[in-house]
C-alpha cells in the first residue's frame, strides 16, 4: 500500500500533460464580457482595428476588401475594395490611412479608403516562407510592427521575429525589432508551439501583447523585448485567434476566424 501511494504521488507530481501558464489579473480570458458572431462574409475574419468606436475595420483573409462593422448594431455597414483577392492577414489604422499586410510580406497603404482610395504597395524582403501574419501601428515610434508566423534561424537558433517598417522611409528594417526564443514555450519540459498571428500595444501599460492561433497562447512583453507573462487562450470561444486590439481604456478585443462555425469577436473588460 505504501509503495502504491508513493507511486501515485510520483505520477501526479510528474504529470506534464498540461502547460503551467499564468492567469492574467487584468482580464478574464475564460469568460468574455461580450461576443459577436460574424456574418458569413466574415467567416474568414483576420485582422481587426478600431476605426471610430463602436465601428471597427476588419479584413477577410481571402478578399481585397475592408469591412466596416458596427459593434452596437451588429451589422456590416460598408465594405471598401482595395485590391485583388489574396491572402490578407492583418491591418492597422493611422488616421485616414489604412495599412494591410499580405502573407508574402507586402504592405498596402490605402489613403482615403472610404471615398477615393489611393493604394500604394510596398514589397519587402519578406516572402511567403516567412508567412507574415501580424500588423500593428506603433504611434509612439511612428512605425508598423510586422510579426512572422514562421520561425527564423538566428545564430543557429530558431526564433519568432517581429520586424519594424519605418513609416518615414517606407522601408522594412532588416534587423528584427523583437525576437522570441522558442525556449520560452517549454512548460514542464513539454514544448508548446507559438506562431504569432496578431499583436497590439496596451494603451495603459505600454506592453506588447502577441497572440498565437497555433498553441492558443498570448504573450505579454515589455518594450525591451522581455517576456513578462504567458497566458493560455485554450478555451472554446477562441476558435482561431487571429486579430487583436485594445480600446483606450484597456478593454481587449480578439477576433477568431471561423472553422466549422462562424468567426467571432470577443471582448474582455480591463480590470485595473
Amino acid at each position: 500500500m505504501f509503495k502504491y501511494i508513493i507511486s501515485l504521488f510520483f505520477f501526479i507530481t510528474c504529470d506534464h500533460s498540461k502547460p503551467q501558464l499564468e492567469m492574467p489579473t487584468s482580464y478574464r480570458l475564460d469568460k468574455p464580457s461580450s461576443e459577436w458572431e460574424m456574418p458569413k462574409k466574415l467567416v474568414e475574419i483576420s485582422g481587426i482595428s478600431v476605426l471610430n468606436f463602436p465601428n471597427i475595420l476588419s479584413v477577410n483573409d481571402e478578399e481585397g476588401k475592408l469591412y466596416e462593422y458596427n459593434l452596437e448594431t451588429k451589422e456590416v455597414e460598408d465594405h471598401y475594395k482595395f485590391g485583388k483577392d489574396g491572402d490578407y492577414e492583418d491591418l492597422a489604422i493611422n488616421g485616414n490611412t489604412v495599412y494591410v499586410l499580405k502573407s508574402n510580406g507586402t504592405i498596402y497603404e490605402i489613403n482615403d479608403f472610404k471615398k477615393n482610395p489611393k493604394v500604394e504597395k510596398y514589397k519587402t524582403f519578406l516572402s511567403e516562407k516567412y508567412d507574415t501574419e501580424g500588423l500593428y501601428f506603433d504611434k509612439g515610434n511612428y512605425r508598423l510592427l510586422v510579426a512572422c508566423k514562421e520561425e527564423i534561424e538566428i545564430d543557429g537558433v530558431d526564433k519568432n521575429v517581429i520586424y519594424e517598417f519605418d513609416l518615414k522611409t517606407n522601408t522594412l528594417n532588416e534587423s528584427p525589432a523583437y525576437t522570441i526564443s522558442k525556449d520560452n514555450f517549454k512548460f514542464n519540459t513539454k514544448k508548446h508551439d507559438f506562431a504569432p498571428s496578431g499583436l497590439a500595444i496596451h494603451p495603459q501599460t505600454n506592453t506588447l501583447y502577441i497572440i498565437s492561433s497555433v498553441g492558443k497562447l498570448m504573450v505579454e512583453m515589455n518594450q525591451e523585448g522581455e517576456i513578462l507573462s504567458k497566458y493560455t487562450l485554450d478555451y472554446p470561444h477562441f476558435i482561431q485567434p487571429e486579430g487583436i486590439f485594445f480600446t483606450d481604456n484597456g478593454d481587449l478585443y480578439i477576433s477568431n476566424e471561423g472553422k466549422k462555425k462562424r468567426g467571432n469577436i470577443l471582448k474582455f473588460d480591463y480590470i485595473d
